[in-house]
Protein backbone atom coordinates (compact mmCIF):
# COMPACT_ATOMS: atom_id res chain seq x y z
CA UNK A 1 0.00 0.00 0.00
CA UNK A 2 1.69 3.03 -1.14
CA UNK A 3 0.24 4.97 2.30
CA UNK A 4 1.98 2.50 4.29
CA UNK A 5 4.92 2.94 2.15
CA UNK A 6 4.99 6.79 2.20
CA UNK A 7 4.58 6.60 6.43
CA UNK A 8 8.23 4.29 6.56
CA UNK A 9 9.97 6.87 4.67
CA UNK A 10 8.80 9.53 6.63
CA UNK A 11 9.65 7.63 9.86
CA UNK A 12 13.00 7.13 7.98
CA UNK A 13 13.60 10.58 7.62
CA UNK A 14 12.73 11.87 10.78
CA UNK A 15 14.70 9.48 12.54
CA UNK A 16 17.80 11.16 11.00
CA UNK A 17 17.36 14.82 11.49
CA UNK A 18 14.54 15.72 14.23
CA UNK A 19 15.33 12.39 16.56
CA UNK A 20 19.13 12.72 15.91
CA UNK A 21 18.92 16.09 16.89
CA UNK A 22 16.88 15.73 20.11
CA UNK A 23 18.47 12.75 21.50
CA UNK A 24 22.41 15.16 21.10
CA UNK A 25 20.27 17.85 22.90
CA UNK A 26 18.61 15.58 25.91
CA UNK A 27 22.92 14.85 26.16
CA UNK A 28 23.77 18.29 26.82
CA UNK A 29 20.18 20.12 28.59
CA UNK A 30 22.13 22.75 30.09
CA UNK A 31 24.05 24.23 26.77
CA UNK A 32 21.07 23.52 24.94
CA UNK A 33 18.64 25.53 27.16
CA UNK A 34 21.03 28.51 27.72
CA UNK A 35 21.18 28.41 23.41
CA UNK A 36 17.15 28.44 23.48
CA UNK A 37 17.13 31.48 25.70
CA UNK A 38 19.87 33.38 24.21
CA UNK A 39 18.05 32.98 20.89
CA UNK A 40 14.83 34.09 22.60
CA UNK A 41 16.43 37.09 23.78
CA UNK A 42 17.87 38.18 20.55
CA UNK A 43 15.07 37.64 18.29
CA UNK A 44 12.93 39.78 20.50
CA UNK A 45 14.89 42.61 22.12
CA UNK A 46 13.45 45.61 19.80
CA UNK A 47 10.02 45.15 21.55
CA UNK A 48 8.63 47.12 23.81
CA UNK A 49 8.96 44.27 26.60
CA UNK A 50 12.32 43.50 25.39
CA UNK A 51 13.43 47.21 25.61
CA UNK A 52 11.64 47.37 29.25
CA UNK A 53 13.13 44.57 30.70
CA UNK A 54 16.58 45.49 28.87
CA UNK A 55 17.03 41.98 26.68
CA UNK A 56 19.87 43.23 25.07
CA UNK A 57 22.00 43.53 28.07
CA UNK A 58 20.91 39.89 29.46
CA UNK A 59 23.81 37.62 28.88
CA UNK A 60 23.02 35.18 31.38
CA UNK A 61 20.60 33.24 33.32
CA UNK A 62 21.32 35.24 36.39
CA UNK A 63 20.82 38.34 34.42
CA UNK A 64 17.35 36.83 32.85
CA UNK A 65 16.22 36.22 36.22
CA UNK A 66 17.30 39.97 37.76
CA UNK A 67 15.74 41.90 34.95
CA UNK A 68 12.71 39.64 33.91
CA UNK A 69 9.94 39.08 36.18
CA UNK A 70 7.86 35.97 36.81
CA UNK A 71 4.20 37.01 34.97
CA UNK A 72 0.61 35.54 34.29
CA UNK A 73 -1.33 35.92 31.14
CA UNK A 74 -3.03 39.32 33.10
CA UNK A 75 0.34 40.87 32.59
CA UNK A 76 0.90 40.20 29.18
CA UNK A 77 -2.49 40.96 27.71
CA UNK A 78 -1.80 44.52 27.55
CA UNK A 79 0.64 43.85 25.32
CA UNK A 80 -0.96 40.93 23.36
CA UNK A 81 -3.91 43.60 22.65
CA UNK A 82 -1.40 46.04 21.68
CA UNK A 83 0.31 44.34 19.20
CA UNK A 84 -2.62 42.52 17.56
CA UNK A 85 -4.79 45.91 17.28
CA UNK A 86 -1.30 48.11 15.77
CA UNK A 87 1.01 45.77 15.06
CA UNK A 88 3.26 47.49 16.84
CA UNK A 89 6.07 44.59 17.91
CA UNK A 90 5.15 44.64 21.63
CA UNK A 91 5.84 40.93 22.57
CA UNK A 92 7.81 39.71 19.34
CA UNK A 93 9.51 40.86 16.78
CA UNK A 94 7.66 38.36 14.14
CA UNK A 95 4.15 38.97 13.65
CA UNK A 96 1.69 36.18 15.10
CA UNK A 97 0.22 34.50 12.40
CA UNK A 98 -2.57 33.17 15.07
CA UNK A 99 -3.53 33.30 18.71
CA UNK A 100 -4.47 29.90 20.01
CA UNK A 101 -7.27 29.90 22.83
CA UNK A 102 -7.72 29.49 26.19
CA UNK A 103 -10.07 30.10 29.37
CA UNK A 104 -8.35 33.04 31.36
CA UNK A 105 -9.02 33.91 35.06
CA UNK A 106 -10.80 37.16 35.01
CA UNK A 107 -13.94 35.76 32.11
CA UNK A 108 -11.79 36.94 29.15
CA UNK A 109 -10.51 34.09 26.76
CA UNK A 110 -6.84 34.29 27.04
CA UNK A 111 -5.35 34.69 23.43
CA UNK A 112 -1.72 33.10 23.03
CA UNK A 113 -0.02 34.47 20.09
CA UNK A 114 1.63 31.85 17.99
CA UNK A 115 4.78 33.37 15.02
CA UNK A 116 5.13 31.53 12.12
CA UNK A 117 8.20 29.49 13.70
CA UNK A 118 6.15 28.26 16.72
CA UNK A 119 3.97 26.18 14.18
CA UNK A 120 7.26 25.01 12.85
CA UNK A 121 8.12 24.12 16.53
CA UNK A 122 4.79 21.96 16.93
CA UNK A 123 5.12 20.61 13.46
CA UNK A 124 8.22 18.98 13.97
CA UNK A 125 7.31 17.99 17.61
CA UNK A 126 3.99 16.14 16.29
CA UNK A 127 6.88 14.54 14.05
CA UNK A 128 9.22 13.31 16.72
CA UNK A 129 5.78 12.07 18.56
CA UNK A 130 4.81 10.48 15.59
CA UNK A 131 8.18 8.56 15.38
CA UNK A 132 8.42 7.76 18.87
CA UNK A 133 5.06 5.86 18.68
CA UNK A 134 5.74 4.10 15.58
CA UNK A 135 8.74 2.62 16.50
CA UNK A 136 6.71 1.18 19.81
CA UNK A 137 4.04 -0.29 17.16
CA UNK A 138 4.32 0.05 13.71
CA UNK A 139 1.02 -1.82 12.83
CA UNK A 140 -0.37 1.29 14.41
CA UNK A 141 -0.18 3.11 11.51
CA UNK A 142 -1.19 0.16 8.74
CA UNK A 143 -4.95 0.97 8.75
CA UNK A 144 -6.70 4.54 9.20
CA UNK A 145 -5.70 6.98 11.63
CA UNK A 146 -8.17 8.32 13.84
CA UNK A 147 -7.33 11.95 15.67
CA UNK A 148 -10.28 14.18 17.43
CA UNK A 149 -8.74 17.18 16.60
CA UNK A 150 -9.84 20.89 17.46
CA UNK A 151 -11.05 23.63 14.80
CA UNK A 152 -8.00 25.08 13.44
CA UNK A 153 -9.81 28.80 13.47
CA UNK A 154 -12.56 29.43 15.38
CA UNK A 155 -12.99 33.21 14.18
CA UNK A 156 -10.81 36.43 13.81
CA UNK A 157 -10.16 39.28 14.51
CA UNK A 158 -10.96 42.48 12.79
CA UNK A 159 -7.28 42.47 11.34
CA UNK A 160 -8.09 39.33 10.00
CA UNK A 161 -5.59 37.15 11.76
CA UNK A 162 -7.43 33.73 13.00
CA UNK A 163 -7.88 32.61 16.70
CA UNK A 164 -8.35 29.27 17.07
CA UNK A 165 -6.20 25.88 17.84
CA UNK A 166 -2.62 25.85 16.78
CA UNK A 167 -2.83 21.57 17.03
CA UNK A 168 -6.05 21.83 14.88
CA UNK A 169 -4.08 24.48 12.46
CA UNK A 170 -1.58 22.03 11.44
CA UNK A 171 -4.15 19.56 11.20
CA UNK A 172 -5.83 21.06 8.56
CA UNK A 173 -2.02 21.49 6.85
CA UNK A 174 -1.20 18.55 6.79
CA UNK A 175 0.44 17.05 3.44
CA UNK A 176 -2.00 15.37 0.96
CA UNK A 177 -0.12 11.67 1.42
CA UNK A 178 0.07 11.80 5.14
CA UNK A 179 -3.31 13.20 5.30
CA UNK A 180 -5.14 10.24 3.32
CA UNK A 181 -4.29 8.23 6.24
CA UNK A 182 -6.53 10.45 8.58
CA UNK A 183 -9.87 9.38 8.97
CA UNK A 184 -11.95 12.67 9.67
CA UNK A 185 -11.34 15.49 7.38
CA UNK A 186 -10.39 18.78 9.27
CA UNK A 187 -13.41 20.61 8.20
CA UNK A 188 -15.62 18.40 10.42
CA UNK A 189 -13.72 19.52 14.02
CA UNK A 190 -14.52 23.51 12.51
CA UNK A 191 -18.65 22.14 12.99
CA UNK A 192 -19.82 24.68 16.39
CA UNK A 193 -22.40 22.54 16.92
CA UNK A 194 -21.37 19.64 19.00
CA UNK A 195 -23.91 17.06 18.85
CA UNK A 196 -23.77 17.61 15.17
CA UNK A 197 -20.19 17.26 15.06
CA UNK A 198 -19.90 14.11 16.72
CA UNK A 199 -23.28 12.46 14.92
CA UNK A 200 -21.06 13.28 11.92
CA UNK A 201 -17.71 12.19 13.45
CA UNK A 202 -19.07 8.93 14.50
CA UNK A 203 -21.14 8.22 11.01
CA UNK A 204 -17.95 8.41 9.93
CA UNK A 205 -15.85 6.05 11.75
CA UNK A 206 -18.36 3.76 12.34
CA UNK A 207 -18.36 3.06 8.71
CA UNK A 208 -14.11 2.18 8.64
CA UNK A 209 -13.30 -1.26 10.27
CA UNK A 210 -9.85 -1.08 9.66
CA UNK A 211 -8.65 1.94 12.06
CA UNK A 212 -5.75 1.33 14.01
CA UNK A 213 -4.79 4.16 15.58
CA UNK A 214 -6.69 6.70 17.97
CA UNK A 215 -5.99 9.94 19.60
CA UNK A 216 -7.82 12.06 22.07
CA UNK A 217 -6.13 14.47 24.11
CA UNK A 218 -8.66 13.79 26.69
CA UNK A 219 -9.78 10.13 27.11
CA UNK A 220 -13.25 11.47 28.18
CA UNK A 221 -13.27 11.94 24.40
CA UNK A 222 -13.15 8.27 23.98
CA UNK A 223 -15.86 7.25 26.88
CA UNK A 224 -18.43 9.66 25.39
CA UNK A 225 -18.12 8.32 21.63
CA UNK A 226 -18.38 4.74 22.89
CA UNK A 227 -21.44 6.14 24.84
CA UNK A 228 -22.91 7.55 22.05
CA UNK A 229 -22.20 4.86 19.58
CA UNK A 230 -24.35 2.94 21.46
CA UNK A 231 -27.28 5.64 22.25
CA UNK A 232 -27.34 5.90 18.37
CA UNK A 233 -26.23 2.87 17.02
CA UNK A 234 -29.39 1.91 15.39
CA UNK A 235 -29.62 5.18 13.05
CA UNK A 236 -25.97 5.44 12.05
CA UNK A 237 -25.79 1.87 11.51
CA UNK A 238 -28.81 2.49 8.64
CA UNK A 239 -26.75 5.84 7.72
CA UNK A 240 -23.78 3.46 6.84
CA UNK A 241 -25.89 0.48 4.93
CA UNK A 242 -27.51 3.31 2.40
CA UNK A 243 -24.50 5.74 2.64
CA UNK A 244 -26.02 8.66 3.75
CA UNK A 245 -25.63 10.45 6.50
CA UNK A 246 -28.86 11.76 8.64
CA UNK A 247 -28.35 15.03 9.41
CA UNK A 248 -26.74 16.00 6.14
CA UNK A 249 -29.34 19.18 6.02
CA UNK A 250 -27.42 20.69 8.67
CA UNK A 251 -24.09 20.88 7.17
CA UNK A 252 -21.97 23.66 5.43
CA UNK A 253 -21.76 23.08 1.79
CA UNK A 254 -17.73 22.88 2.74
CA UNK A 255 -18.32 19.71 5.12
CA UNK A 256 -20.51 18.22 3.07
CA UNK A 257 -18.00 18.38 0.08
CA UNK A 258 -15.02 17.33 2.19
CA UNK A 259 -17.33 14.21 3.17
CA UNK A 260 -19.19 13.71 -0.21
CA UNK A 261 -16.76 10.38 -0.78
CA UNK A 262 -16.44 8.63 2.25
CA UNK A 263 -20.56 8.67 2.15
CA UNK A 264 -21.16 5.08 -0.29
CA UNK A 265 -23.23 2.05 0.96
CA UNK A 266 -21.89 -0.83 2.76
CA UNK A 267 -24.50 -3.21 3.82
CA UNK A 268 -21.79 -5.70 5.11
CA UNK A 269 -19.75 -3.51 7.36
CA UNK A 270 -23.52 -2.19 8.78
CA UNK A 271 -24.58 -6.20 9.17
CA UNK A 272 -21.30 -6.26 11.08
CA UNK A 273 -22.48 -3.20 13.46
CA UNK A 274 -26.51 -4.55 13.91
CA UNK A 275 -24.77 -7.53 15.23
CA UNK A 276 -23.07 -5.83 17.50
CA UNK A 277 -25.31 -3.45 18.74
CA UNK A 278 -27.92 -5.72 19.13
CA UNK A 279 -25.94 -8.64 21.36
CA UNK A 280 -26.93 -8.84 25.05
CA UNK A 281 -24.03 -6.17 26.03
CA UNK A 282 -23.29 -2.94 25.60
CA UNK A 283 -20.79 -2.39 23.05
CA UNK A 284 -16.89 -1.05 23.74
CA UNK A 285 -14.45 0.42 21.71
CA UNK A 286 -12.40 -2.42 20.68
CA UNK A 287 -16.10 -4.18 19.27
CA UNK A 288 -16.73 -1.42 17.13
CA UNK A 289 -13.05 -1.27 15.85
CA UNK A 290 -11.27 -4.43 16.74
CA UNK A 291 -8.31 -3.30 14.51
CA UNK A 292 -7.47 -0.35 16.89
CA UNK A 293 -3.39 -0.93 18.58
CA UNK A 294 -2.66 2.32 20.00
CA UNK A 295 -4.52 4.92 21.59
CA UNK A 296 -2.97 8.03 22.71
CA UNK A 297 -4.33 10.00 24.78
CA UNK A 298 -3.63 11.44 28.52
CA UNK A 299 -3.01 9.02 31.22
CA UNK A 300 -1.90 11.19 34.45
CA UNK A 301 -2.84 13.54 36.36
CA UNK A 302 -6.36 14.28 36.56
CA UNK A 303 -6.84 12.03 33.46
CA UNK A 304 -5.99 9.24 35.47
CA UNK A 305 -9.44 7.70 36.04
CA UNK A 306 -10.55 8.74 32.76
CA UNK A 307 -7.75 6.99 31.70
CA UNK A 308 -8.53 3.61 33.35
CA UNK A 309 -12.06 3.66 32.60
CA UNK A 310 -11.14 3.99 28.76
CA UNK A 311 -9.06 1.48 29.24
CA UNK A 312 -11.74 -1.29 30.07
CA UNK A 313 -13.39 -0.28 26.22
CA UNK A 314 -10.49 -1.88 24.89
CA UNK A 315 -9.09 -4.93 23.81
CA UNK A 316 -5.88 -6.58 25.41
CA UNK A 317 -4.11 -6.35 22.27
CA UNK A 318 -4.78 -2.38 22.03
CA UNK A 319 -1.42 -0.18 23.91
CA UNK A 320 -2.90 3.23 25.44
CA UNK A 321 -0.09 5.56 25.58
CA UNK A 322 0.85 8.77 26.95
CA UNK A 323 0.12 11.70 24.87
CA UNK A 324 2.36 14.33 26.71
CA UNK A 325 2.20 17.31 28.73
CA UNK A 326 0.58 19.65 26.18
CA UNK A 327 -1.43 23.53 26.45
CA UNK A 328 -2.58 26.40 24.20
CA UNK A 329 0.76 27.97 25.00
CA UNK A 330 3.22 25.18 24.75
CA UNK A 331 3.78 21.67 23.96
CA UNK A 332 5.67 20.60 27.08
CA UNK A 333 6.96 17.30 26.88
CA UNK A 334 7.24 14.84 24.66
CA UNK A 335 7.33 11.12 25.14
CA UNK A 336 10.01 9.63 23.72
CA UNK A 337 9.46 5.75 25.09
CA UNK A 338 6.02 4.89 25.21
CA UNK A 339 6.42 2.47 28.03
CA UNK A 340 6.40 5.86 30.22
CA UNK A 341 3.88 8.16 31.59
CA UNK A 342 6.48 11.04 31.55
CA UNK A 343 7.79 12.28 29.02
CA UNK A 344 11.60 14.95 27.84
CA UNK A 345 10.85 18.53 28.12
CA UNK A 346 11.25 20.47 25.09
CA UNK A 347 14.02 22.24 25.93
CA UNK A 348 15.20 22.57 22.20
CA UNK A 349 12.04 24.98 21.69
CA UNK A 350 11.14 26.65 25.41
CA UNK A 351 13.43 27.80 28.37
CA UNK A 352 12.13 25.47 31.30
CA UNK A 353 12.50 27.08 34.94
CA UNK A 354 10.97 25.14 38.24
CA UNK A 355 9.95 25.70 41.63
CA UNK A 356 9.02 23.26 44.56
CA UNK A 357 5.25 24.27 45.44
CA UNK A 358 5.91 24.87 49.34
CA UNK A 359 8.65 27.48 48.64
CA UNK A 360 6.20 29.54 45.53
CA UNK A 361 3.68 29.57 48.24
CA UNK A 362 6.17 30.61 50.74
CA UNK A 363 7.36 33.33 48.39
CA UNK A 364 10.46 31.97 47.16
CA UNK A 365 11.74 33.13 43.65
CA UNK A 366 14.72 30.78 43.58
CA UNK A 367 14.02 28.60 40.71
CA UNK A 368 16.06 25.37 39.37
CA UNK A 369 16.91 25.22 35.69
CA UNK A 370 16.54 21.81 33.78
CA UNK A 371 20.07 20.08 35.00
CA UNK A 372 19.55 21.16 38.72
CA UNK A 373 16.33 19.19 39.25
CA UNK A 374 15.79 16.34 41.99
CA UNK A 375 14.33 12.85 40.92
CA UNK A 376 10.81 12.31 42.67
CA UNK A 377 9.84 16.30 43.20
CA UNK A 378 7.00 17.97 42.31
CA UNK A 379 7.29 21.67 40.91
CA UNK A 380 5.74 24.91 39.72
CA UNK A 381 6.64 25.76 36.42
CA UNK A 382 7.48 28.89 34.61
CA UNK A 383 8.01 28.96 30.56
CA UNK A 384 9.69 31.32 28.50
CA UNK A 385 8.67 30.87 24.84
CA UNK A 386 9.63 32.34 21.26
CA UNK A 387 5.84 33.50 21.10
CA UNK A 388 6.18 36.31 23.66
CA UNK A 389 5.29 34.49 26.65
CA UNK A 390 8.76 35.11 29.71
CA UNK A 391 8.77 33.75 32.15
CA UNK A 392 5.45 32.87 32.35
CA UNK A 393 3.85 31.21 35.88
CA UNK A 394 1.41 28.54 34.01
CA UNK A 395 0.01 27.31 37.23
CA UNK A 396 0.72 23.73 36.35
CA UNK A 397 2.20 21.28 38.64
CA UNK A 398 4.60 18.92 37.11
CA UNK A 399 6.75 15.78 38.89
CA UNK A 400 10.34 14.57 37.88
CA UNK A 401 10.55 10.84 36.66
CA UNK A 402 13.66 9.09 35.57
CA UNK A 403 15.66 11.03 32.71
CA UNK A 404 16.61 10.63 29.20
CA UNK A 405 20.19 10.64 28.67
CA UNK A 406 21.07 13.47 31.09
CA UNK A 407 17.77 15.01 30.57
CA UNK A 408 15.01 14.51 33.50
CA UNK A 409 11.73 13.42 32.06
CA UNK A 410 8.79 15.27 33.75
CA UNK A 411 4.96 14.35 33.80
CA UNK A 412 1.90 16.79 34.49
CA UNK A 413 0.27 15.90 37.91
CA UNK A 414 -2.22 19.26 37.97
CA UNK A 415 -3.05 22.40 37.80
CA UNK A 416 -2.12 24.84 40.53
CA UNK A 417 -4.38 25.95 43.62
CA UNK A 418 -7.25 27.86 42.42
CA UNK A 419 -7.79 26.05 39.39
CA UNK A 420 -9.67 22.75 38.54
CA UNK A 421 -9.67 20.67 35.74
CA UNK A 422 -11.50 18.23 35.20
CA UNK A 423 -11.73 17.56 31.51
CA UNK A 424 -10.14 20.23 29.86
CA UNK A 425 -11.74 23.28 31.41
CA UNK A 426 -9.54 25.11 33.88
CA UNK A 427 -11.98 26.39 35.83
CA UNK A 428 -10.45 29.34 38.27
CA UNK A 429 -11.36 30.26 41.34
CA UNK A 430 -11.61 33.93 40.50
CA UNK A 431 -14.52 32.21 38.06
CA UNK A 432 -16.86 30.75 41.05
CA UNK A 433 -16.39 33.80 42.90
CA UNK A 434 -17.60 36.36 40.43
CA UNK A 435 -20.87 33.43 39.96
CA UNK A 436 -21.10 33.16 43.69
CA UNK A 437 -21.21 36.95 43.55
CA UNK A 438 -24.08 37.25 40.92
CA UNK A 439 -26.20 34.27 42.45
CA UNK A 440 -26.01 36.17 46.19
CA UNK A 441 -27.47 39.39 44.19
CA UNK A 442 -29.69 37.29 41.84
CA UNK A 443 -31.40 35.15 44.78
CA UNK A 444 -30.85 37.74 47.19
CA UNK A 445 -28.89 35.38 49.57
CA UNK A 446 -25.97 35.84 51.38
CA UNK A 447 -24.17 32.34 52.29
CA UNK A 448 -21.52 32.13 55.14
CA UNK A 449 -19.85 29.36 53.58
CA UNK A 450 -19.02 27.83 50.86
CA UNK A 451 -16.72 25.00 48.81
CA UNK A 452 -16.92 23.99 45.35
CA UNK A 453 -14.99 20.70 44.63
CA UNK A 454 -14.23 19.03 41.45
CA UNK A 455 -14.89 15.43 41.45
CA UNK A 456 -12.76 14.02 38.62
CA UNK A 457 -13.78 10.32 38.50
CA UNK A 458 -17.74 11.57 38.40
CA UNK A 459 -16.86 14.64 36.02
CA UNK A 460 -18.59 16.77 38.06
CA UNK A 461 -18.78 20.05 40.08
CA UNK A 462 -20.03 19.89 43.23
CA UNK A 463 -20.71 22.89 45.31
CA UNK A 464 -21.54 22.67 48.84
CA UNK A 465 -23.17 25.68 50.62
CA UNK A 466 -24.18 27.31 54.03
CA UNK A 467 -26.21 29.83 54.37
CA UNK A 468 -28.98 31.38 57.20
CA UNK A 469 -32.28 29.34 57.33
CA UNK A 470 -33.28 27.72 54.18
CA UNK A 471 -32.71 29.23 50.76
CA UNK A 472 -35.29 29.97 48.64
CA UNK A 473 -35.17 28.88 45.03
CA UNK A 474 -32.84 26.65 45.66
CA UNK A 475 -33.82 23.93 42.44
CA UNK A 476 -32.75 27.21 40.23
CA UNK A 477 -29.38 27.73 42.29
CA UNK A 478 -27.39 24.88 40.58
CA UNK A 479 -28.66 25.75 36.57
CA UNK A 480 -27.98 29.41 37.63
CA UNK A 481 -24.35 28.93 38.24
CA UNK A 482 -23.73 25.87 35.80
CA UNK A 483 -24.89 28.94 33.04
CA UNK A 484 -23.10 31.42 34.77
CA UNK A 485 -19.73 29.51 34.48
CA UNK A 486 -19.93 28.62 30.85
CA UNK A 487 -21.16 32.65 30.49
CA UNK A 488 -17.21 33.13 32.14
CA UNK A 489 -15.36 30.42 30.70
CA UNK A 490 -15.35 29.10 27.34
CA UNK A 491 -14.03 25.58 27.88
CA UNK A 492 -16.35 24.85 30.48
CA UNK A 493 -19.30 25.92 28.24
CA UNK A 494 -17.70 23.36 25.71
CA UNK A 495 -17.39 20.51 27.48
CA UNK A 496 -20.82 21.22 28.93
CA UNK A 497 -22.09 21.26 25.62
CA UNK A 498 -20.36 18.09 24.54
CA UNK A 499 -21.42 16.36 27.56
CA UNK A 500 -18.06 15.36 29.52
CA UNK A 501 -18.72 17.44 32.45
CA UNK A 502 -21.91 16.25 33.65
CA UNK A 503 -24.31 18.89 35.12
CA UNK A 504 -23.30 20.88 38.47
CA UNK A 505 -24.61 19.71 41.64
CA UNK A 506 -25.15 21.81 45.01
CA UNK A 507 -25.72 20.87 48.60
CA UNK A 508 -27.05 22.65 51.25
CA UNK A 509 -24.64 22.79 54.91
CA UNK A 510 -26.21 22.39 58.37
CA UNK A 511 -25.28 25.52 60.37
CA UNK A 512 -21.68 25.68 61.69
CA UNK A 513 -20.84 23.09 58.68
CA UNK A 514 -18.07 26.03 57.50
CA UNK A 515 -17.00 26.60 61.29
CA UNK A 516 -16.12 23.16 61.31
CA UNK A 517 -14.05 22.98 57.95
CA UNK A 518 -12.13 25.76 59.18
CA UNK A 519 -11.09 24.65 62.15
CA UNK A 520 -10.01 21.43 60.56
CA UNK A 521 -7.82 23.18 58.40
CA UNK A 522 -6.68 24.89 61.64
CA UNK A 523 -6.23 22.17 63.47
CA UNK A 524 -4.29 20.07 60.54
CA UNK A 525 -1.06 23.23 60.34
CA UNK A 526 -3.06 26.39 59.28
CA UNK A 527 -2.09 29.06 61.29
CA UNK A 528 -5.56 30.72 62.69
CA UNK A 529 -4.35 34.60 61.95
CA UNK A 530 -3.60 33.36 58.22
CA UNK A 531 -5.88 31.35 57.58
CA UNK A 532 -6.76 31.67 54.05
CA UNK A 533 -10.23 29.72 52.11
CA UNK A 534 -9.46 28.39 48.78
CA UNK A 535 -12.82 28.06 47.27
CA UNK A 536 -12.34 25.78 44.73
CA UNK A 537 -10.36 22.58 45.13
CA UNK A 538 -10.33 18.52 44.00
CA UNK A 539 -13.06 16.48 46.02
CA UNK A 540 -10.00 13.45 46.68
CA UNK A 541 -7.96 16.45 48.12
CA UNK A 542 -10.46 17.42 50.33
CA UNK A 543 -10.44 15.12 53.48
CA UNK A 544 -13.35 17.35 55.30
CA UNK A 545 -16.61 14.69 55.62
CA UNK A 546 -19.27 17.34 53.84
CA UNK A 547 -21.89 14.15 53.85
CA UNK A 548 -22.05 14.02 57.65
CA UNK A 549 -23.45 17.66 57.62
CA UNK A 550 -25.47 17.94 54.68
CA UNK A 551 -29.30 18.71 53.89
CA UNK A 552 -29.97 18.37 50.68
CA UNK A 553 -28.61 17.78 47.13
CA UNK A 554 -30.03 19.67 44.44
CA UNK A 555 -28.96 18.95 40.97
CA UNK A 556 -30.54 20.22 37.97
Amino acid sequence: MIENLLVHVRMFAIRHTYWRNLVNSAKNPLETQEKVLKAILQNNHTTQYGKIHRFDKISSYHQFAQHVPVITYETLRPYIECQLGSGVPALTAEQPVMYATSSGTTGEPKYVPIIRDELQRQKRHTALLTYSQYIFDPLAFSGKVWVMAASAVEGRFENGIPWGSASGFLYASMSPAIANKYLIPPEVFAIKDNSLKYDLILRLALAEKNITYFSAANPTTLLRLCALANQQGDVLTEDVELGRFSREAELELDVMTAIQKMLKPNPNRAAELRKIFNSDRVATFSDLWPHIRLVSTWTGGNCGMAARSARTQLSTDTQMVELGYLSSEFCGTLTVDCNLTAGLPTITDYFFEFIEPDEWDAGSRKFRLIHQLEAGQDYYLVITTPSGLYRYFINDIVHTEGAYHNTPLIRFVQKGKGVTNITGEKLYESQLTEAMSGAEKHFDSHPNFYLMLADVERQIYHLYLEVNGMMENTAKLAPYLDNALSDLNIEYRTKRESGRLHPLEVTLLKQGAGEKYRAQCIQSGQKDGQFKMVTLQYAHQCPFPFQTTQLVTVAI
